[in-house]
């Protein structure tokens, strides 16, 4: 098994960078975890609807791929405070991992935010698309709000304008709550929210395999192998015994 992965080589201001897969396929998870340091998952209700199998068996795969320090994070699919609660509660007895308890931000999901955070059960607040709803979940208690950057660009906001507000009113009044960013569509947008100073961010499959990927890259790699074989006799590695 390969180490876990390492949020940053050197905190500053106790920050470190966290990425999760924002997905429920088991194996698409393993491929990438073999050679991206993640450290964790998210799932959603739409994600788990497209997905191979019941969404028990989805989630419950994920989880039993995760270590220590990998997180997962499982959304509740009950819209009414009780329901909210109830099925909160059945995740947890579930998956008996470090999995955070998913719910849109709504009077009810506030609601239900606040009697979890009461029974020590921890909270994303997603469905995010301004700095007072981020602000409200923090004060309902939740560990995480869940901001969607592309989708907040397509209400023709401006989604660095509101990461940059929540984050700075929660460095300013003191909430423990982190951000959790979700949405994506290009990688300029998640560095955008790192130079914001968030924390954890959630991509897609597509996204983090192009995390790395650069076609000079590609090409350097291309010509570092060729000048050397064609150079020691088609050699392809060096020290063979």
């Amino acid at each position: 098994m390969l180490p876990a992965a390492k949020s940053c080589t050197k905190q500053k201001e106790g920050k470190c960078l966290r990425i999760l897969m924002d997905g429920s396929d088991a194996d698409v998870f393993r491929n990438l975890n073999d050679y991206l340091p993640l450290d964790g998952v998210t799932t959603n209700p739409s994600i788990l609807a497209k997905g191979k199998g019941t969404a028990e068996e989805q989630v419950l795969q994920i989880a039993n791929l995760l270590d220590k320090q990998q997180t997962l994070h499982v959304q509740v699919v009950s819209t009414k405070y009780e329901q909210m609660v109830e099925e909160a509660k059945r995740i947890i007895e579930a998956v008996s991992r470090n999995v955070f308890i998913k719910i849109p931000v709504s009077p009810d999901g506030l609601k239900a935010v606040r009697s979890l955070r009461g029974e020590s059960i921890n909270t994303t607040v997603t469905g995010v698309y301004t700095t007072m709803q981020a602000v409200m979940a923090a004060k309902a208690g939740a560990a995480y709000v869940a901001p969607y950057i592309n989708r907040i660009d397509l209400t023709h906001s401006d989604s660095e304008i509101v990461i940059n507000q929540i984050v700075q009113a929660y460095q300013t009044y003191g909430f423990s709550t982190k951000v959790l960013a979700a949405s994506f569509k290009n990688t300029r947008q998640v560095i955008g929210v790192m130079e914001a100073g968030v924390e954890e961010v959630t991509l897609s499959t597509d996204i983090l395999k192009n995390l790395i990927h650069h076609k000079e890259t590609e090409m350097s790699i291309e010509a570092f192998t060729e000048d050397f074989t064609s150079r020691f006799e088609n050699r392809n590695e060096m020290f063979l015994k």
